[in-house]
């Protein structure tokens, strides 16, 4: 994760670290989310195999995967909305 394209090339040092280290978290933070999504679904933590843990299980393993998907697409999306002038 480096932020060096685009509108980040002109940053300086430190701040393209802190926005590298910010998307690093975020990357962690859905892959958690994921895999306590699937922890759940499965039944392997919470109050057990209820339909409404397998639910919410389900809802954060979609949750964890759209994050993950923004934050690894976040380079392409911006250059593209650069170039464009937008």
């Amino acid at each position: 994760m480096k932020p060096d394209w685009g509108p980040f090339g002109k940053l300086g040092g430190t701040a393209k670290v802190m926005l590298g280290v910010l998307a690093a978290v975020i990357l962690a933070v859905g892959v958690g989310a994921f895999l306590a999504g699937i922890g759940k679904s499965k039944g392997w933590f919470g109050e057990g195999h209820s339909t409404m843990d397998s639910s919410r299980g389900k809802g954060m393993m979609v949750g964890g995967l759209v994050c993950i998907f923004l934050v690894a697409s976040l380079g392409t999306i911006i250059a593209i909305t650069y170039g464009m002038g937008v």
